[in-house]
């Protein structure tokens, strides 16, 4: 199993791609809109400038646990829908 983790600009773009990943059949994903700017914290701003998002909007992140063999599916996925995977 392999644990993916990505950064949305916007929950919007993040609850399209889960719907997508979940079609695929990932073994579990978690959302967490806005956990990447929580009020009154600013964000990290150099994840934040490689997604193309200003400090200013809010941010959202991803956690998905996929098959090993689905691993570039869903970094496929993520990235079609806005989204940068770290690790």
């Amino acid at each position: 199993m392999e644990n993916i983790i990505a950064a949305f600009r916007n929950p919007h773009d993040m609850e399209k791609a889960a719907e997508a990943l979940l079609k695929q059949g990932v073994i579990n994903l978690k959302l967490e809109p806005g956990a990447l700017h929580p009020k009154g914290e600013q964000p990290d701003i150099t994840l934040l400038g490689r997604i193309g998002t200003s400090i200013s909007e809010t941010a959202a992140k991803l956690q998905v646990i996929v098959e090993s063999s689905r691993r570039r599916q869903a970094e496929d996925t993520i990235r079609k829908y806005g989204g940068v995977c770290w690790f």
